[in-house]
């Protein structure tokens, strides 16, 4: 899987975050749409101190996400691209 290599991100734009699950779908729809991209993890959720015992309570606490980057000028494309996959954005 390719994908852009970013020199800077000061110009680029957060899509959304995604569940890592749904990441390989964003990357392939950007990839055909020719929109450089870059992705970076957010795994600040696995810090909150609840978790273990929302875990061991059967609730299924937030997880890791992936952050989706795309250049300002690609913004408003990306973001047509990834509503037609996920519309409720």
């Amino acid at each position: 899987m390719e994908r852009a290599r970013l020199q800077s991100v000061e110009n680029f734009e957060a899509i959304v975050a995604f569940e890592p699950r749904e990441v390989r779908r964003v990357v392939a729809l950007l990839e055909a749409q020719e929109i450089p991209f870059d992705l970076q993890a957010d795994n600040s959720a696995l810090s909150n101190p609840v978790r273990a015992v929302q875990l061991s309570m059967g609730i299924y606490p937030e997880g890791p996400k992936i952050v989706v980057f795309v250049p300002e000028a690609d913004y408003a494309a990306a973001l047509e691209a990834i509503s037609v996959m996920f519309p409720v954005l």
